[in-house]
């Protein structure tokens, strides 16, 4: 179920990116895989996090799940929510993703943001990430360290069903 929830996010952010910036959809049909983020959540006093989660894929086939996670610290406060693209211009590139051998760095940055910006980022050979804006207010000059989890569908499928189960043997235990 929650991977249903996570796939219709990320389809409705995908139609909505391609809407609003139109050179999106031939960077997806270039790139030979990409990771959709449809929600991160970030936030910061001195120390900064974000977190999310989304779906990947290997020429236009949605193959696993990932997850994204930042930590920064320095001088920041504030919080904002955007969606995150990270397209793989390379069968290496991905394969690098999946292995775990992708993580990016922050740099400084002041940002006052409002619903629909975007900004772009060359992190890596063959990696570029795009970052769309749902909005806040974000003040930082930090540096951190965002890093990247990925699963294949199979073993997503797997742990959900297994955490499934355990609720449904939780509730039994707690009823009786």
């Amino acid at each position: 179920m929650v991977l249903e929830s996570m796939h219709d996010e990320v389809e409705a952010t995908l139609a909505s990116v391609r809407k609003t910036h139109r050179d999106v959809g031939k960077a997806l049909k270039k790139a030979y895989g990409y990771a959709v983020f449809p929600s991160v959540g970030r936030a910061s006093a001195v120390l900064g996090a974000a977190h999310g989660r989304g779906e990947v894929f290997e020429q236009g086939e949605r193959v696993g799940i990932a997850t994204l996670s930042q930590v920064t610290a320095g001088v920041q406060v504030g919080g904002q929510t955007f969606s995150e693209l990270v397209l793989f211009n390379s069968k290496e590139a991905l394969y690098r993703f999946k292995r775990g051998r992708i993580a990016f760095s922050a740099n400084a940055s002041v940002a006052l943001m409002k619903a629909g910006a975007c900004a772009v980022s060359n992190y890596e050979k063959d990696v570029v990430t795009r970052a769309f804006s749902h909005g806040g207010m974000q003040l930082e000059l930090a540096l951190g360290f965002q890093r990247f989890t990925y699963r294949s569908l199979e073993e997503e499928k797997l742990r959900e069903q297994t955490s499934q189960a355990d609720e449904g043997t939780n509730g039994k235990r707690r009823a009786a």
